[in-house]
């Protein structure tokens, strides 16, 4: 009847903390959190409306290119010594995708529960990146108050982002 949603991420063991590196690493926290979901009597409550979507073509605008499976050997000194294990990211692009990509998601839920964004009483996203939320809040006429952010205290924890901003 209940489900335990965990979420947990140690970027900092995985970052690079030089000058190469600092697009990214100064965006990624490390973050642990669980939730508790349950059912609800109301009918106007809980998870109404659930849709995934993904796009491989942008699978290289955020990723770790090294070590791959593709390489043999998997792991040489010379791709870690040109820093190839870390994470690289086209935040310009990463942020154009964001910015789109989450409204629609948002609408296509409102629209399939014939609601809209004057019925959201607290929207918490995954928390990318402070300046994402603030355009997608911009797009969705959000006011403030319905909006939830803790990217600045937290950084960008991933997988923990949602339930770290449920707890809180």
């Amino acid at each position: 009847n209940k489900i335990l949603l965990i979420g947990a991420e140690v970027h900092s063991s995985g970052l690079d903390f030089s000058t190469r590196g600092r697009d990214v690493a100064v965006i990624f926290g490390d973050g642990a959190a669980a939730a508790v979901l349950g059912p609800s009597d109301d009918p106007e409550r809980g998870v109404l409306h659930v849709n995934m979507h993904a796009d491989g073509r942008h699978a290289d605008e955020l990723h770790c290119p090294y070590p791959s499976s593709a390489e043999m050997p998997r792991a040489t000194p010379q791709a870690i010594e040109q820093g190839r294990h870390y994470p690289v990211m086209n935040g310009k692009n990463v942020f154009k995708h964001a910015v789109s990509r989450m409204p629609e998601a948002v609408k296509e839920a409102l629209e399939s529960t014939a609601l809209s964004t004057d019925d959201i009483k607290l929207f918490i996203a995954h928390q990318a990146n402070l300046r994402i939320a603030e355009m997608v809040q911009r797009r969705l006429k959000l006011r403030d108050d319905q909006v939830f952010n803790n990217i600045q205290k937290r950084g960008n924890t991933t997988a923990a982002s949602i339930p770290l901003a449920l707890s809180e």
